[in-house]
């Protein structure tokens, strides 16, 4: 019926925004455009996809609605949240881009000789970096305690990519914090 139509249509959406070329620094929260196109992580439409199912199934809270800029300082604040999370307990982390695949917004989690730092809407990730793909629901579930890390990680609420080794660490981290 419509409910069904509905939610395919919303699906179909969310895929859709997941796989758009989005300018670098017009990311879904911003309403100008600028130059130079930047793709989403290969992660994101599946990503993209158990972030809606979990949503819809009640496993995930909606965003509420906000205008994009109190939707952007929203998504920084979570992302930063994050960032002092993963670090509180480790030292010496791997560099970590951070991507919410809604609006292809990206944060990157530095460790270097003045300590670690979090740098709000970044352009992408440096080569080398960890990527953590999620979305901004599954990011606040974590933070919130309602998914645990592993949990999130076997739904594809959130996949790890990057250099095997440092890939590895990061997901040891973040299952030791957010369990």
């Amino acid at each position: 019926g419509g409910v069904r139509r509905r939610a395919g249509a919303a699906l179909a959406a969310a895929i859709l925004v997941a796989t758009l070329p989005v300018p670098a620094s017009a990311v879904g929260y911003h309403v100008g455009l600028a130059a130079g196109l930047t793709t989403a992580h290969a992660s994101s439409i599946p990503v993209a996809v158990a972030v809606h199912a979990a949503v819809d199934a009640g496993r995930l809270s909606p965003l509420a609605d906000a205008p994009p800029p109190l939707a952007l300082v929203r998504a920084n604040g979570a992302m930063r949240t994050f960032s002092d999370a993963l670090t509180k307990q480790s030292t010496g982390l791997p560099a970590v881009a951070l991507v919410l695949v809604e609006a292809h917004l990206w944060g990157r989690i530095v460790t270097g000789s003045a300590g670690t730092r979090f740098e709000a809407h970044a352009v992408g990730p440096a080569g080398g970096d960890v990527i953590v793909v999620t979305g901004e629901p599954a990011l606040r579930g974590l933070l919130d305690g309602r998914i645990s890390w592993n949990a999130a990680v076997t739904a594809g609420l959130v996949v790890v990519d990057g250099p095997p080794g440092d890939r590895e660490r990061i997901a040891r981290a973040l299952a030791e914090q957010f369990s």
